[in-house]
């Protein structure tokens, strides 16, 4: 049994698997059950994806000492998924995980409570206020506006401060303040187990009954949704693994 407390975070770069051969070795690790899902991805980078987000799960388990190198190990952990495609085991109630993968990035977030994480390549794209102005609230959408040519340095948790307000002249969307507010929104939907409509239904980042952590890694953003007062930002941060290698995910 894992404590109520316990607190992983996994994330690694898919670049690394640029060659047959260590594509060859995650794939021969992951359950069949998987390597059925990844076969069904055409695009190469979205196989790998797939691949990367499962072996940290892998690597996740092992640390906690489940070895799951016997695909007995797997049937008897039960891995299923919910409704709303919250994945969960049902032979191991007290471990909690949440899986995302984005362009270039995969992560796997490992808990004794409920937990749901999710990471985005930040893209710079026309499009981006379309969506923003479908999935976020008038607050958090004015946050993500700014006049053109302006740019201002913010903290990513700051923005969980219903009390901040920013410029809303013109209709220019900040990528990385937008990624911030969606990966701490989709975070919350796979802790609550809604899943993505839960996200177009209005709901404030600010004011969720959770614990949202956020932060930037390189070309990417990512965030962590827990219960609120179980985990300490400072804990959060001591708990985040960066791989860059397959010898990371070994």
């Amino acid at each position: 049994m894992i404590t109520p407390d316990y607190l992983r975070i996994y994330i690694s770069d898919t670049k690394f698997i640029n060659d047959s051969a260590e594509y060859d070795r995650i794939y021969r690790s992951l359950p069949e059950f998987r390597m059925k899902k990844v076969d069904s991805f055409r695009n190469e980078e979205v196989r790998k994806q797939s691949m990367t987000v499962f072996a940290l799960l892998v690597l996740g388990l092992k640390e906690i000492g489940i070895d799951v190198s016997d695909e007995a190990e797997w049937e008897k952990l039960g891995f299923s998924l919910r409704t709303h495609g919250k994945p969960y085991f049902t032979g191991r109630r007290d471990i909690h995980f949440s899986m995302s993968h984005t362009k270039g990035a995969a992560m796997c977030a490992i808990s004794g409570s409920s937990i749901g994480c999710d990471i985005e390549h930040i893209r710079h794209r026309m499009s981006l206020y379309s969506v923003a102005r479908r999935a976020l609230t008038d607050r958090e959408l004015a946050l993500c506006m700014q006049s053109p040519g302006v740019t201002e340095a913010t903290d990513p948790n700051a923005l969980n401060d219903p009390g901040a307000s920013f410029s809303t002249a013109g209709i220019c969307i900040d990528p990385r303040r937008f990624y911030h507010i969606w990966t701490r929104k989709e975070a919350y939907a796979k802790y609550t187990g809604e899943g993505l409509q839960r996200i177009l239904t209005g709901f404030d980042s600010a004011e969720v009954p959770a614990h949202l952590y956020s932060e930037d890694l390189n070309d990417h953003i990512w965030s962590v949704c827990m219960p609120a007062g179980l985990y300490t930002d400072y804990a959060v941060k001591n708990a985040l693994k960066v791989c860059s290698s397959f010898s990371d995910l070994a």
